[in-house]
């Protein structure tokens, strides 16, 4: 069997193979071996018949075999020499007594192009202006948590607290039953549990219906049972003094409300660097792909979707009834999703990242508390399902290259402000 590369365009590269006259013979020989154990020919007994009758009888069936024997070889030796994509495509094929030439298609995993991480540009919030909001933003919080209560006899206003008692039935069931709430009434919260209580006093109830959409209306009772009037500590010793008896000034206070926001700053503006990280190599990476990988890619996927009809409106549905913009969005995804595969794949490999068993069996402690489970448990998962160490061991090495390019990149002050100027320029661009 002889290879020949006849065009090559990126990842994907067109093949000739041509066959020599001996492996003719032998694909033959093996064709008609297979149909004559699977044909009734009458006057012989099943897998006796002379293979000359059965060419003669046969020639279609027996081609198709010689077909699949030829193929079966090809792709045998692409799998030994080949990382490949997706399966090999047969492009086109030639048979006869003396020739034997199959076109094949064959679609390796494409390479992308990374720029230098020096050249990646980081964002990291200004400390400062962060650590100054959030104190005063702490100390709101915690001048409304203390506030001081007051019971009133007249109506309930707003920023008043009542306590209710809140009965909820549906179709005659009671789905709720007295059960004693306390809350505050904001202004902002239009919901009729607030707003059906402004203007109630004591003594008052409130009824009500809700239909959420679900086919069932929901009737409220609500029984106020007492009304308070809140008053606002002033932000002083006094508050802070209320806040914890380990407190006696405001300055403390801030004091301890400023090394909690250290401690919360550096952990979200590390995760913060590291997702613009991961964002920054997607974005400027370049993937090395033929448009016609893509394309066969696109078709895979949206015929497995067609194939379940419930699925396929859905997905139509959400692109204007247009299955050009449903393949367009199935190619957007696919590109951006082979970009960050295997440009994650490439700095691992270069920079000799990896993730031991170990180290993803030691995340067990974090994905106990996030699966609300023991961590043997946890543990027990890992080591008994490939899928989910998979998922994790792909995510810790994520992690890695991402702490690889914040420590090369530069990194940028900003003020808060910006970066939420940045943020609606870029929900501007999408919308559009």
């Amino acid at each position: 069997m002889e290879r020949v590369v006849k065009t090559e365009d990126k990842n994907m590269v067109v093949c000739e193979y041509t066959f020599t006259k001996d492996e003719i013979e032998e694909a033959e020989e093996v064709a008609l071996r297979q149909v004559v154990n699977r044909v009734e020919i009458p006057g012989f007994r099943k897998g006796r018949a002379p293979k000359q009758i059965v060419r003669s009888r046969y020639p279609e069936t027996v081609k198709s075999e010689m077909i699949d024997f030829f193929w079966q070889k090809i792709v045998k030796q692409i799998d030994e020499q080949e990382n490949m994509l997706l399966p090999p495509v047969l492009v086109d094929f030639e048979l006869s007594d003396n020739r034997a030439r199959m076109t094949i298609e064959v679609h390796r995993l494409p390479d992308v192009e990374i720029k230098p991480f020096e050249d990646f540009e980081l964002k990291k919030v200004d400390k400062p202006s962060v650590m100054k909001d959030y104190i005063e933003r702490k100390l709101k919080e915690l001048q409304q948590t203390h506030a001081i209560l007051e019971p009133k006899e007249g109506p309930a206003e707003y920023d008043d607290m009542v306590r209710v008692k809140m009965t909820i039935t549906t179709d005659g069931k009671v789905i709720m039953n007295q059960k004693v709430s306390e809350y505050v009434l904001y202004k902002e919260d239009d919901r009729p549990v607030v707003s059906e209580i402004v203007g109630k006093k004591s003594g008052d109830v409130v009824e009500f219906d809700r239909d959420f959409g679900e086919g069932k209306v929901y009737h409220y009772k609500i029984e106020i049972e007492q009304v308070n009037k809140r008053r606002l500590i002033d932000i002083s010793d006094e508050l802070a003094k209320t806040v914890s008896a380990e407190y006696e000034t405001l300055e403390q206070l801030k004091d301890a409300i400023e090394r909690e926001g250290n401690e919360l700053y550096e952990k979200e503006m590390d995760e913060f660097l590291k997702t613009q990280a991961l964002d920054s190599l997607v974005k400027t990476s370049q993937l090395l792909v033929s448009e016609r990988t893509l394309s066969q890619l696109v078709e895979t996927v949206f015929d497995k979707i067609r194939r379940d009809r419930e699925e396929y409106e859905k997905l139509l549905k959400d692109h204007d009834n247009n299955p050009e913009k449903l393949r367009e969005a199935l190619k957007n995804y696919y590109i951006t999703d082979l970009k960050e595969t295997y440009s994650i794949r490439k700095v691992a490999r270069e920079n000799n990242l990896d993730v031991s068993e170990d180290e993803v069996q030691n995340e067990a402690e974090n994905l106990a508390i996030a699966w609300g489970i023991s961590v043997e448990r946890a543990k027990s998962i890992l080591r008994s399902r490939n899928d989910i160490f998979e998922d994790v061991r792909w995510e810790l090495l994520k992690r890695k290259v991402a702490e690889l390019i914040v420590q090369r990149a530069k990194i940028v002050d900003v003020k808060p402000e910006e970066l939420q100027n940045e943020g609606k320029e870029a929900q501007k661009n999408e919308d559009n």
